[in-house]
């Protein structure tokens, strides 16, 4: 388990790294709390909060409030009380984040791929190196 740190940034919880939860555990075994100046400062914090925060070995609603966050109208204010429930499932949430992190690996693996290409290239100096002040320098001398 890694816990999201910084200012603004508190967990509680009774569970710890090694940590062995029952199969028969509560469903609240840890609670993230933010805060911010402003709404907007508060949900980056949280944002960042939940990327950092790693569970291994049960599963989370982490991916669900990651889709909560990055919803538009969540970030504008415009909820009510049945949002959740008309906008949003943990499934959804769960096969989400799979695909963008599946994405994020090809993505990854072609950028480093790329540059390793790059460094093969063996780099060749053009006919001419120099700077044309040198050339008419060199020009200039053999003149006299």
């Amino acid at each position: 388990m890694i816990l999201p740190t910084g200012p603004g940034v508190r967990v509680d919880s009774g569970v710890y790294p090694g940590f062995e939860v029952s199969p028969y555990y509560d469903s609240l075994i840890s609670k993230l709390v933010v805060s911010g100046e402003t709404r907007g400062e508060a949900i980056l914090r949280m944002r960042r909060a939940l990327d950092e925060y790693k569970i291994i070995g049960i599963r989370t609603n982490i991916p669900f409030h990651q889709r909560m966050m990055e919803s538009t109208s969540f970030m504008a204010g415009r909820y009510d009380t049945r949002y959740v429930e008309e906008r949003f499932s943990l499934e959804l949430a769960d096969e989400t984040r799979e695909d963008l992190s599946e994405i994020a690996a090809i993505l990854a693996t072609l950028v480093a791929h790329r540059r390793t290409q790059r460094a093969a290239h063996i780099i060749q100096r053009n006919e001419r190196d120099t700077s044309n002040w040198k050339w008419v320098g060199r020009w200039e001398r053999m003149q006299r």
